[in-house]
């Protein structure tokens, strides 16, 4: 028996199940493509095939892989300090500054003919060296005295670098480095000179900075009294103009370039010769994409102290790409000023007038953390916000971000605009960690209201360059809870081995063991590599260093820091 039956569909239907097919096919076939393919991202390391007993195999960059030579200079023409300043590049914004290359070329090239003709008793030669110890303290203010001592730096005169003022008495005695016979200081760190015994300087003299209207001029001239040599940094300009000093000397791969001490006041120092640096400029340029690296057009701003290695790498790097560089601290020339890092930030921004925002910001957890909270406010008071939520979510699941669509100009443009003075506005493209790895949380809202990837990266008291760095488009992990002010405490992974970094976990008493349950490998982290600084005072076998830090890797070559000797 047949049934009959008659089935109406009204024109509304038909158009619901339109549109329906319609967004099942754009899902289907119209979704985000990933910024990087998971493949690459699910094996980031390469194993060496053999391992020694105690110890994991040796781990290097899945791009760099074994057997191959470790990148040493960015470039074959940069094979001293000094020959980052040859690239032909045009007006910089440096240090707060307009300067053009050939500005700074000159400065730098004048100032060791005015150390010379200040301090001809003081400075060394290549046979009988002597040591330029330097006390200024981690401020935009001081910065760029201490890179121009540092790109103008000569095996004649090393520089020794001390972060810390209780580090003065341990750097005048050590037998470690040459007998100091100049002292650049910070007007406020002219007492612990002074009260030294002045026989304690050995002849040393003493140049004072960030006393333009000499201010200081009773300290200075009682120690000019007891025999001490002192100048004043701005009169090295007309003493090197005045004097027809000879050539500058030139300067070899291998010579020592310089000597950083260690944070806390513990004595320990490191020696650092010029590969070190130009390793280090390389291993830093290697976590860029090549389309995303500083270039001219560039300002990179940094909140890592540039009285330590990797923080001076940063600003050399940013003086070969041609790219402006400021440093981001507290304004007061001061070791102990305190500052929080959400006002360093808008006392940037706050500078205005012709000085460009950072395009490429280094910034530590901390600065970083308070970016994100500012713009996770800004966020959770926008009325579109939930619309916006969901349209980010669904890209980042599918390991996309970018700055462009509608939601981007309706909520996430105007959000960071209105956030500690728009330092995340349309000129940022480029954030990376140093140091402490945020959380997983934290990463993904920075992925949210950012719309750029955020890269992780660290470094020790012993590099000149990254350790460890996260693959630029990583945007791998749990999607966050946008609506919630909670943070996990856990930390994120810092990336593989950099581009030019051998890593080894060693235990200790027995090798890492992985168990039945999958547990990552667990250890203390050795290095060794052209980047790697040598301990002053240790024998290194086979170039392996320890930092000091404790990590486990993952079954895909990525490192998560358990304790951190480096804080930014």
């Amino acid at each position: 028996m047949a049934i009959d039956m008659d089935v109406e569909i009204d024109n509304l239907t038909v158009i619901l199940l339109m549109v329906l097919a319609v967004l099942a096919l754009y899902h289907r076939f119209f979704g985000y493509a990933p910024d990087v393919p998971p493949l690459l991202l699910g094996r980031q390391a390469e194993l060496s095939p053999v391992r020694q007993p105690g110890e994991t195999a040796v781990y290097r960059s899945w791009a760099t892989g074994h057997g191959t030579p470790l990148q040493v200079r960015p470039s074959g023409a940069v094979k001293t300090v000094g020959d980052t300043l040859n690239a032909t590049q045009q007006t910089r914004s440096s240090h707060h500054a307009e300067l053009t290359n050939e500005a700074l070329t000159e400065i730098v090239r004048l100032v060791p003919l005015g150390l010379k003709a200040l301090f001809s008793e003081q400075m060394g030669t290549v046979d009988s060296p002597k040591s330029i110890v330097t006390l200024l303290p981690p401020s935009p203010s001081t910065s760029l005295p201490l890179l121009l001592l540092s790109l103008a730096s000569q095996k004649s005169n090393p520089l020794v670098v001390l972060p810390s003022r209780s580090l003065l008495p341990a750097a005048l005695e050590s037998k470690d480095h040459p007998a100091p016979g100049l002292l650049v200081l910070h007007e406020s760190a002219l007492t612990d000179a002074v009260d030294l015994d002045f026989q304690d300087l050995n002849g040393a003299g003493i140049l004072l900075v960030g006393d333009p209207n000499r201010r200081r001029a009773g300290p200075v001239a009682d120690a000019i009294r007891h025999g001490v040599n002192v100048k004043w940094w701005e009169e090295i300009w007309d003493a090197a103009e005045g004097v027809d000093a000879p050539e500058t000397e030139k300067k070899d791969d291998t010579a020592t370039s310089g000597y950083f001490y260690e944070l806390p006041a513990s004595g320990a120092s490191s020696s650092q010769v010029v590969q070190n640096m130009t390793s280090g400029i390389a291993g830093l340029l290697s976590a860029f994409p090549a389309d995303k690296r500083p270039t001219a057009a560039d300002v990179v701003g940094s909140t890592v102290r540039i009285d330590s290695p990797f923080g001076m790498t940063i600003a050399v790097a940013s003086v070969w790409t041609g790219a402006g560089f400021r440093l981001i601290g507290p304004a007061a020339g001061r070791f102990d000023a305190a500052c929080d890092p959400a006002d360093e930030l808008a006392a940037l921004a706050a500078e205005g007038g012709d000085q460009p925002l950072p395009s490429v910001l280094f910034l530590s957890a901390a600065h970083h953390y308070a970016l994100v909270t500012r713009l996770h406010d800004g966020f959770l008071a926008h009325p579109f916000a939930s619309m916006a939520a969901r349209h980010r979510l669904r890209s980042l699941q599918q390991g996309h971000v970018e700055r462009g669509g509608i939601m981007e100009k309706l909520v996430w443009n105007n959000i960071r605009k209105d956030a500690i003075g728009g330092i995340a506005g349309d000129a940022l493209r480029a954030v990376i960690v140093v140091g402490d790895a945020p959380s997983p949380q934290t990463v993904a809202l920075s992925h949210a209201l950012l719309s750029l990837p955020l890269t992780r990266l660290h470094s020790t008291f012993l590099s000149a360059g990254p350790v460890f760095v996260s693959h630029f488009y990583d945007l791998q992990g749990p999607l966050p809870d946008i609506f919630s002010k909670s943070f996990d405490p856990s930390n994120s992974h810092s990336g593989p081995p950099a581009s030019n970094i051998e890593v080894v976990l060693r235990g200790p008493e027995t090798e890492p063991v992985q168990d039945d349950e999958g547990k990552p490998y667990q250890g203390r982290v050795w290095v060794r590599g052209p980047g790697v600084l040598e301990p002053v005072g240790v024998t290194l076998v086979e170039g392996w260093v320890d930092t000091g830090d404790n990590a486990a890797v993952g079954t895909n070559g990525t490192f998560v820091i358990e304790s951190l000797t480096m804080k930014s």
